[in-house]
């Protein structure tokens, strides 16, 4: 399953036929749309910090693809744990691909830690 949430969030511009801006779909509601799409049609919408306390996700120390990464107000989908990239939606760039091992997403340049990684259990 968890290969499944990261492919169809790899996929999720592709399928739409077009980029997707911050300002249309910020990083809870882009997360929610993929799992609607690949675990759950009816998942409620919640916000990125209430990840993390859900009974929908356990933590994880080692993430897979498709596992959710966790930061203060801010969540993204694990798509190569390996590589630290992840996709989600971001002020700067829209939907697109990241990592949170290096650069801004791993603490740099004033940026954010990642605080938990979340496996989808329901």
């Amino acid at each position: 399953m968890s290969f499944d949430i990261a492919q169809a969030a790899a996929n999720f511009e592709t399928n739409l036929g077009r980029e997707v801006l911050y300002s249309e779909m910020v990083c809870n509601q882009f997360v929610v749309a993929v799992l609607r799409q690949t675990v759950d049609a009816s998942f409620p919408m919640i916000r990125a910090d209430d990840f993390p306390h859900s009974p929908k996700f356990m933590k994880v120390d080692l993430p897979q693809p498709g596992d959710l990464v966790h930061w203060p107000g801010h969540i993204g989908i694990v798509l190569d744990p390996d590589k630290g990239t992840f996709i989600g939606s971001q002020t700067s760039t829209g939907v697109a691909v990241a990592n949170y091992k290096s650069g801004y997403w791993n603490g740099s340049y004033g940026g954010k830690r990642p605080d938990a990684f979340l496996r989808f259990i329901h």
